[in-house]
């Protein structure tokens, strides 16, 4: 299968948008556009828990650059980031950092937009995907699928839970989460490469989950513990 991808990206520093370039790069697939969107300012509840945000000393301008793919600084439903789709012949995009996508821009990718969420659909929709999931005793995962105009939904190409041993944290889960992600996406993206892949729509949508408040928080943290007690035994 041939695909011309778009990556959906943030222009700012943001280690997803690093390091699915490299990885996907490194894997010897071809990014043939990046759209690097600027930060949104949005209101967010606090957080009541301290998870490390790494620093890197590239930005995402640097490495296309490295690599010799064209980026372009642009809202991701704008008409320019539409006439740039256009421009590229883009048939397949995948998601390293963006908003919800609107349709205008949906239809302009015809093969499919990749999301590696942080949760296993469809019941752990939305986000806090990993603080929900302890609330609300879900296993812990990552899924890999195809969006659609309902938010966390779509074709569902792979399910993958992590692993939980008796000495995490509640940061430790997160990083294996999201080295989770990138566990998955060259091998997702050799899949699409090699198969033909129906677009089936997932039927099942979970409820969504919202920004975790302040008090949920604190209320959910006695339950760490507990929960990573019970998922390490399985």
């Amino acid at each position: 299968m041939s695909l011309k991808i778009v990556l959906f990206a943030y222009g700012f520093p943001h280690r997803k948008t690093i390091d699915f370039i490299k990885t996907i790069c490194q894997h010897n697939f071809e990014i043939s556009l990046i759209l690097a969107a600027d930060r949104i300012k949005i209101k967010s509840p606090k957080s009541f828990f301290n998870i490390p945000q790494k620093d890197y000393n590239i930005s995402a301008y640097e490495l296309a650059e490295e690599y010799n793919i064209p980026i372009h600084r642009v809202s991701h439903n704008s008409v320019e980031a539409q006439s740039l789709l256009k421009e590229y012949n883009i048939n397949f995009g995948i998601i390293a950092g963006a908003r919800i996508l609107t349709h205008n821009v949906l239809k302009l990718v015809p093969k499919g937009i990749l999301n590696l969420h942080p949760g296993l659909l469809p019941d752990i929709r939305g986000l806090d995907s990993i603080l929900w999931s302890i609330e609300k005793d879900y296993p812990l995962g990552v899924t890999a699928h195809l969006i659609n105009e309902q938010i966390d939904s779509g074709v569902i190409l792979n399910k993958k839970k992590i692993n939980i041993n008796i000495d995490d944290n509640l940061v430790s889960l997160y990083e294996k989460i999201y080295q989770l992600q990138l566990y998955l996406l060259p091998r997702i993206l050799n899949l699409l490469f090699t198969s033909n892949y129906s677009m089936l729509e997932v039927k099942k949508n979970g409820e969504y989950n919202h920004k975790m408040s302040y008090d949920k928080q604190i209320e959910m943290s006695c339950k760490i513990d507990g929960y990573i007690k019970k998922y390490s035994n399985l």
